[in-house]
């Protein structure tokens, strides 16, 4: 379970400098990453102007989180409203072909690569970073689930699925076998142009991608093998998702050749077990006879914020730490929003 010093709020611009330090040891391959400081606070500008609104979300509504654990941002994470409504979103689809020769009798089968927009309209969870310093904690969970919560209490501005993709493979000397092979053969810079160019307009990629199919087998077979792979670092992220209903697409990232995985929202399992209830403080929080860990969030978007507290899951009540609930500004008595952390075994 999580410290009673951790919450997840929206990013404010005070923020800035501990954000900062974070981007600035992501590592590669975080293609979401705001990773300067000009980035980061259009971010959060962009991000207090989308907890403000009201209606359906669109493409300009980032929804910007950051992981608090009392004193500074150890982590942040995103949702990206409305993929493709301000510019294409590329992703890779695998298929599968097979043909035959009669006369011969030779079969022959092979993966093809198509560049598609098969996420467009859907929502994206990004940005998951959490710092050293939280890690093993329970703070991956807490941040990575805080987004899905926050969109099943602001159900009526999302629309009908949620995807993410997933962080690809790199070696350990940060060489990514995927871009090498293929996407660096078109754009002919680092992957890190042109992630950074992506951040900001992926009209180059229609402009520089190939109109054709890619063959599979034509590839390196280090290249072949990481089709799909996730980084060592996603491997537990990609995991927890997947128990909140996510499946696998036969969809890749453009770059990384890293998987990307969907949902319909209304069945995300936190989504689906989602109640309002009761909250109550105690100092007792953790040590409820029965009770097991739940998943505590505000109801007003604006001044959202979600914590990991105790309950049951037939009651009617949750329970936070009197730290926690001042930290997060969590009233007692008030209606929140609860979820089983964890899905039922």
């Amino acid at each position: 379970m999580s410290t009673p010093s951790l919450i997840v709020r929206p990013a404010r611009k005070e923020d800035l400098p501990s954000l900062l330090k974070l981007a600035q040891n992501a590592g590669l391959g975080m293609t979401t990453v705001p990773n300067t400081e000009e980035a980061l606070l259009e971010r959060i500008e962009a991000s207090d102007k989308a907890f403000a609104g009201s209606g359906r979300a669109e493409a300009r509504d980032i929804f910007f989180f950051v992981l608090d654990n009392g004193d500074h941002a150890v982590g942040m994470a995103s949702i990206f409203p409305d993929l493709g409504a301000d510019r294409p979103f590329y992703s890779y689809r695998r298929s599968h072909i097979a043909a035959q020769a009669p006369e011969s009798g030779l079969k022959a089968s092979s993966d093809i690569l198509f560049l598609v927009n098969d996420f467009h309209g859907y929502e994206e969870i990004g940005t998951l970073l959490v710092g050293k310093e939280a890690r093993g904690q329970g703070a991956g969970r807490l941040l990575s689930l805080s987004r899905l919560m926050f969109m099943g209490t602001r159900r009526d501005r999302f629309g009908e699925n949620v995807m993410a993709e997933i962080r690809g493979w790199f070696n350990e000397d940060g060489t990514c076998p995927f871009w090498e092979h293929i996407a660096a053969k078109f754009f002919h810079t680092t992957f890190d142009e042109a992630d950074r160019l992506s951040a900001n307009d992926f009209r180059f990629i229609s402009h520089l991608m190939p109109k054709f199919p890619i063959y599979v087998s034509l590839l390196p077979e280090d290249g072949q093998e990481v089709i799909g792979k996730p980084h060592k670092t996603s491997g537990q992220a990609l995991k927890m998702l997947l128990t909140e209903n996510f499946a696998v697409s036969r969809c890749i990232d453009i770059f990384d050749g890293g998987p990307s995985i969907q949902c319909p929202i209304d069945r995300v399992r936190t989504v689906q077990e989602r109640t309002d209830r009761r909250l109550t403080v105690s100092d007792n929080a953790d040590h409820i006879a029965g009770s097991e860990p739940f998943l505590v969030s505000t109801l007003d978007g604006q001044d959202y914020a979600c914590a990991i507290g105790s309950g049951h899951r037939q009651g009617q009540t949750v329970v936070l730490s009197p730290a926690i609930a001042e930290q997060g500004g969590f009233k007692p008595g008030a209606l929140v929003a609860a979820a089983p952390l964890r899905a039922k075994e």
